[in-house]
C-alpha cells in the first residue's frame, strides 16, 4: 500500500486520536505536583504516550516536561519532529463548537489544539506510522517529540529535555507554515507598569496570554459614567460603573490582523470626563502604544528588512490597589539586536512616565538554506503537493527558534486560515493529512528508508 492511500484510510483513526488529545484542556500552568507544568498538561502527555504504545513505538516520559516516541527502540535518532501538547486558554462563550471536542464540518475539525499543536503532532505521528505500516525500514532512527510549555515562550520544556536526551542533528517542527521556515525574527516578551493614584478608576483586567493580542478588557470606575464606542458596554451598580470592552484577537505575530481592546478602550476612556489624575496613567500607556500601531514606531523601534518588520502588542494588563503591571510581545527583524531593543523599550517608557520591570527573549533565529536537510524538505514539499517549494521568514518564533539548524515545516499551507489562538480553532483535514504524507516521504528520505 503506498502512503498517500494509508493515510487515507488512517482518517477516522487520525480523528479518534485528535479526540483523545484536545478533550484535555492542557494550557500550561504553575507546577502541580510531579507535573512542572501543571496536571493537565501531564494528563495530556500521557495520553499522547499512551497513543503511541498502543501503536508499537518506544516511548519515554521526560519529568512530565516533554516526552518522545522513537520508530525503534534502539539507536540514536538522526531526525527530530519536535511539536507540542500545551494550548492557549479558551474564552467559551465565544466559541461555536465545543473548545475541548472535535467537531466535523466542512471539511475541518474544531477544537483548541487542532491546528496548534495536537493536529500537527499526530500528522507527524500518523507519518512514522506510515512508514513503518507501508513496509520501509530506516537505516536511522526518527523521534517525535512532544512538549508541555510551548506556548508560554518559556522553553523549559526543550531545556529540560537536553539536561536528559541529545537533541537530534536534523530537527524540523510542524508549528508553523509550509514550505519551510529559515528565518524567524527575534522575539521579547516585557514586562512594565508604574505607580498611579488614580481617583475613578479602581481596576483595569484583561488579557489572557502574552503572545496574543487582547479580545476584551474590563475596567470598573468609581461613580457613573458613560462611554462611548462600538463593542463597549457599560453597567452602573452599587456607586460603581464596570466596562467591558471588546476587540478582536489575533497572533502576536500579525497583529494587524486583530485589534486591541485595551488601547480601543484607553482612547474612549480620554474622550470623557475623567480628571487628570486618572488621564495620566491612560495618556502614558497611549504612549507606548497609540490605537491601531503595531509596528513599534512609538517605541522608537519601527523596522522592516528581508525578514519582515517589527511588531508589537500590548497584551496583559492588571491595574488595582494603584498598581500597574502589563506585558508586551514585540518580535523584531534581523536587522535589530536583543541589547538594542531592551534599551529602546526601556528609554521609551521611562519617557512616558513607566518603568521597565524585566524582559526575556531571543535573537532572531537563521538556517542556512544551501544545506542538505533545508534541500531535502523542499524537494519532499514539491514532489507530493505540486507546489512551489521556497524558503521563507515569518515574525512568529517555533519551537525550534532556539535550536541549532531547526527550522518549521508545515502543516499550514499559505492562505490557510485556522484561527490560530482564537475561537473556533479548526484545521483542515486535507492538510494535516498531506502534512502527514510530506513528513512520511521526509523521514524516509532523511532517515534511509528502503522497502522490505
Amino acid at each position: 500500500m503506498e502512503i498517500k492511500e494509508y493515510l487515507e484510510k488512517e482518517r477516522e483513526n487520525f480523528k479518534a486520536a485528535l479526540r483523545r488529545l484536545v478533550k484535555i484542556p492542557s494550557v500550561s500552568a504553575d507546577a502541580e505536583g510531579k507535573y512542572p507544568f501543571g496536571k493537565n498538561c501531564g494528563d495530556a502527555l500521557d495520553e499522547f504516550l499512551k497513543i503511541c504504545e498502543e501503536n508499537g513505538f518506544s516511548t519515554r516520559n521526560y519529568d512530565y516536561y516533554a516526552g518522545s516516541a522513537d520508530m525503534y527502540g534502539e539507536g540514536e535518532p538522526c531526525l527530530g519532529i519536535l511539536a507540542h501538547l500545551d494550548v492557549v486558554p479558551v474564552t467559551e462563550k465565544d466559541w461555536t463548537f465545543p473548545p475541548y471536542s472535535v467537531t466535523e464540518q466542512d471539511g475541518f475539525w474544531y477544537g483548541r489544539g487542532t491546528t496548534d499543536d495536537k493536529g500537527p503532532l499526530l500528522s507527524a505521528f500518523f507519518a512514522m506510522k506510515a512508514v513503518r505500516e507501508c513496509g520501509y525500514t530506516l537505516k536511522q532512527n526518527v523521534r517525535l517529540i512532544a512538549g508541555c510549555s510551548e506556548e508560554t515562550g518559556s522553553e523549559k520544556d526543550i531545556e529540560a529535555y537536553c539536561k536528559m536526551a541529545k537533541m537530534p542533528p536534523m530537527v524540523f517542527t510542524p508549528d508553523a507554515d509550509f514550505p519551510i521556515i529559515t528565518t524567524e525574527k527575534g522575539m521579547m516578551r516585557f514586562t512594565f507598569g508604574g505607580a498611579f493614584s488614580c481617583s475613578k478608576i479602581i481596576s483595569i483586567k484583561g488579557g489572557t496570554v502574552v503572545n496574543a493580542v487582547p479580545s476584551e478588557v474590563t475596567a470598573v470606575l468609581e461613580g457613573e459614567i458613560s462611554v462611548k464606542g462600538q463593542g463597549i458596554t457599560s453597567k452602573y451598580e452599587n456607586g460603581k460603573t464596570e466596562i467591558l470592552c471588546k476587540g478582536i484577537s489575533a497572533h502576536a505575530s500579525m497583529p494587524q490582523q486583530g485589534e486591541n481592546a485595551f488601547t480601543k478602550l484607553f482612547s474612549a476612556l480620554l474622550e470623557t470626563t475623567l480628571p487628570d489624575i486618572d488621564r495620566e496613567m491612560l495618556t502614558a500607556l497611549l504612549k507606548l502604544f497609540p490605537h491601531g500601531e503595531t509596528d513599534a514606531g512609538s517605541l522608537g523601534l519601527a523596522c522592516k528588512d528581508a525578514s519582515g518588520e517589527t511588531t508589537c502588542v500590548f497584551s496583559i494588563i492588571d491595574y488595582e490597589n494603584k498598581t500597574l503591571t502589563c506585558k508586551a510581545d514585540m518580535r523584531y527583524p534581523v536587522s535589530l539586536t536583543k541589547a538594542g531593543v531592551i534599551s529602546a523599550f526601556a528609554a521609551a517608557a521611562e519617557k512616558a512616565g513607566l518603568r521597565l520591570i524585566s524582559s526575556v527573549g531571543n535573537e532572531p533565529h537563521t538556517v542556512d538554506t544551501d544545506g542538505e536537510f533545508v534541500k531535502t524538505l523542499l524537494e519532499v514539499y514539491g514532489e507530493v503537493t505540486g507546489l512551489q517549494p521556497y524558503c521563507k521568514a515569518i515574525g512568529g518564533g517555533t519551537y525550534v527558534h532556539g535550536i541549532e539548524g531547526g527550522v518549521a515545516f508545515g502543516p499550514e499551507f499559505d492562505g490557510a486560515d485556522n484561527h490560530i489562538h482564537g475561537a473556533d480553532e479548526r484545521a483542515k483535514i486535507t492538510d494535516l493529512l498531506t502534512a502527514a504524507e510530506v513528513y512520511a516521504k521526509a523521514i524516509i528520505r532523511l532517515c534511509g528508508g528502503e522497502r522490505n
